[in-house]
């Protein structure tokens, strides 16, 4: 069931705003926060999805249908769907 675990945790991070931003940077406290969401990762699954970067799923996510994803509740209003609160340009991809 672990790759299962990892899939719904890249599900996760793509679709929901807040656990996006708590998860990333990755570091050992991001697998904390994913096991007490119920995703239990196995050392090497972890040492895989260490190399993940917030910039490359917030492209991602940003072309998501709303209806299937979570936004940041804390967000201000006008900040929608086109911007990049990475930092690096339009897209925020490096």
């Amino acid at each position: 069931m672990s790759q299962r675990c990892v899939e719904m945790l890249l599900g996760k991070i793509l679709t929901d705003e807040d656990f996006r931003r708590s998860f990333f940077p990755v570091q050992p406290s991001s697998f904390e926060i994913a096991a007490a969401h119920g995703l239990e990762l196995t050392p090497v699954e972890r040492s895989a999805l260490s190399t993940l970067r917030l910039r490359r799923f917030a492209f991602i996510a940003q072309t998501l249908d709303p209806r299937i994803s979570r936004s940041c509740v804390s967000r201000p209003k006008g900040s929608g769907r086109g911007t990049s609160d990475t930092g690096s340009g339009k897209w925020g991809v490096s």
